[in-house]
């Protein structure tokens, strides 16, 4: 089943992305030890990787490097609609707290492209605990299109990203709005994903990342 829906609202002035990544966390955390906390944090992480991603050409390469404290890390990478991730063994201690993962010192950086098509990498300090908004910061700062990131559980979320015409007053309404139905989203069935979205958007394409 498809795990990606792109749209494009009525007004042509912001897309839209709704990510399922519960079938991509379930494989690549399958030899995860730790406590639910942390289990929480990098499934967040898959599902935000997966919404900047599939805004983003699905032929190009994506990677995501998180460092963090005490050596901590998590890298993801996304290669012809394919996920991987690693993450420091470290990650796997019952006791960690995600939030004592950042300090003044971690780093997020993200990588598109390759040595055949050219790199572009973003890096932006990551002293923030919330993945989305960390991600959001990366978008404003990376020079690339501002952009909300609105989770619905920790394997399901919406990235809402307005084009450069776009009226703010009209986003900032789009964007409380679509914060409200993002625990419709959680709880409803994917194939009906699209349905809560058809008054603001159309449906441009569905797609999958394994």
């Amino acid at each position: 089943m498809n795990n990606i829906i792109k749209m494009l609202s009525v007004n042509n002035d912001f897309r839209v992305v709704l990510a399922d990544t519960k079938e991509i966390s379930t494989a690549q955390l399958a030899n995860f030890t730790g406590n639910n906390f942390v289990r929480d944090f990098l499934e967040r992480i898959i599902t935000n990787c997966v919404l900047l991603s599939a805004i983003n050409d699905f032929d190009q390469k994506i990677s995501f490097s998180l460092r963090l404290i005490n050596n901590n890390s998590v890298f993801c990478m996304i290669d012809n609609s394919t996920f991987s991730m690693r993450y420091t063994d470290s990650i796997n201690d019952q006791n960690l707290d995600p939030r004592d993962l950042f300090d003044e010192k971690s780093l997020l950086s993200i990588t598109i492209g390759d040595w055949n098509t050219g790199l572009h990498t973003g890096m932006i300090e990551a002293n923030i605990d919330s993945v989305e908004m960390l991600f959001a910061s990366f978008s404003v700062q990376s020079e690339q299109l501002p952009s909300h990131f609105i989770p619905a559980g920790s394997t399901r979320g919406l990235m809402l990203q307005p084009l450069p015409f776009a009226d703010q007053n009209t986003m900032k309404k789009n964007d409380e709005e679509f914060v409200y139905l993002a625990s419709a989203l959680e709880q409803t069935n994917w194939e009906n994903a699209f349905d809560l979205y058809t008054s603001y958007a159309k449906l441009i394409k569905e797609t999958k990342i394994n």
